[in-house]
């Protein structure tokens, strides 16, 4: 212990250059990770009574779409090509992967209460964190008028088609009912054999079926048109940005981070310097058994105390 001890105030350079060097290179990344600008904004649902067919919604719905979308690549590939810098460093694609990963762990969203949904990014240029915040706001209300707006809009489209198979399928039973009837005249129908009887039912049994259809396409037309009208309405009525997403004018810095490296690195500078003085101790021939120096390097009262302590009993 003696020898330690003489190692290390002859020689404080050896602890004190790593343990400052070390301790220096900790808190300057500490400053480095924990130097971001954060951007947050909040974004309130106003829930509606409609149905879910109708595009109907409430805060539970929204966040999970929400959710579901923020674990898919192909959304987080959409805020990353609509952010230009982002873009321009995702040209290949296992940038692009990579900065899918990053926007996974750094783009936050949860529900603060009162019908809200918080959303928050954190990056070195503050830029950058506004225009990921605020397109992915509008990225996920682009994408839920699509589930509402598109989905009425493909049944219009539907039945549109179907309308005119079954208005085709109409004329065409029609003219043939009609044809029937002005070759066979009222006055003569009693005296027709069985067989051109069950003609004419078939004839009017299709015609009547066709019409059915017809009626049934306008029907579920009038009705997917008013469901868009619905979720047109909810579409413009749900979100209102209560606190929109601004460039921030100073840094987020995250003091649990930087105290949090800091103190490795301080353990680790600590380590580091005794354990280099203990070499030093051991490769200087500093191992001089029982034998006192006769000038030391400790102070007086260590040195009384580390000479009472080696004193035979």
């Amino acid at each position: 212990m003696r020898d330690y001890l003489e190692t290390f105030f002859r020689r404080k350079w050896l602890f004190w250059l790593p343990f400052v060097a070390v301790l220096a290179v900790a808190t300057a990344g500490g400053l480095y990770s924990a130097w971001l600008y954060e951007v947050q904004a909040r974004v309130e649902i106003r829930p509606s009574s409609q149905t879910p067919q109708a595009g109907g919604t409430d805060l539970a719905t929204e966040y999970g779409r929400l959710s579901d979308l923020l674990l898919t690549d192909g959304f987080l590939q959409k805020i990353v090509k609509n952010v230009p810098v982002l873009n321009a460093g995702a040209g290949s694609v296992p940038t692009m992967q990579a900065q899918v990963d990053k926007m996974r762990k750094d783009l936050n969203a949860w529900k603060p209460g009162q019908n809200l949904i918080n959303f928050r990014y954190q990056n070195r240029d503050p830029q950058i964190a506004q225009q990921v915040v605020s397109k992915t706001i509008d990225l996920f209300i682009a994408q839920r008028y699509d589930d509402r707006v598109t989905a009425a809009q493909k049944e219009i489209d539907f039945w549109t088609g179907q309308r005119v198979v079954f208005n085709g399928r109409l004329e065409t039973a029609s003219k043939a009912l009609t044809d029937w009837e002005t070759a066979h005249p009222p006055v003569d129908r009693a005296k027709l054999p069985e067989s051109e009887q069950l003609n004419f039912q078939r004839l009017k049994a299709g015609y009547d079926a066709a019409l059915t259809n017809v009626q049934t396409a306008d029907s579920k037309m009038g009705e997917a048109e008013m469901n868009k009208a619905l979720a047109l309405n909810v579409q413009a009525n749900t979100y209102n940005i209560v606190d929109a997403p601004r460039v921030p004018d100073g840094i987020a810095l995250s003091l649990n981070k930087l105290l949090g490296l800091v103190g490795v690195g301080l353990l680790v500078a600590l380590g580091l310097g005794f354990s280099l003085v203990a070499l030093a101790t051991w490769f200087g021939g500093g191992r001089r058994g029982n034998t006192l120096p006769s000038s030391t390097a400790l102070p007086a009262w260590l040195d009384r105390l580390m000479r009472e302590e080696q004193q035979p009993a």
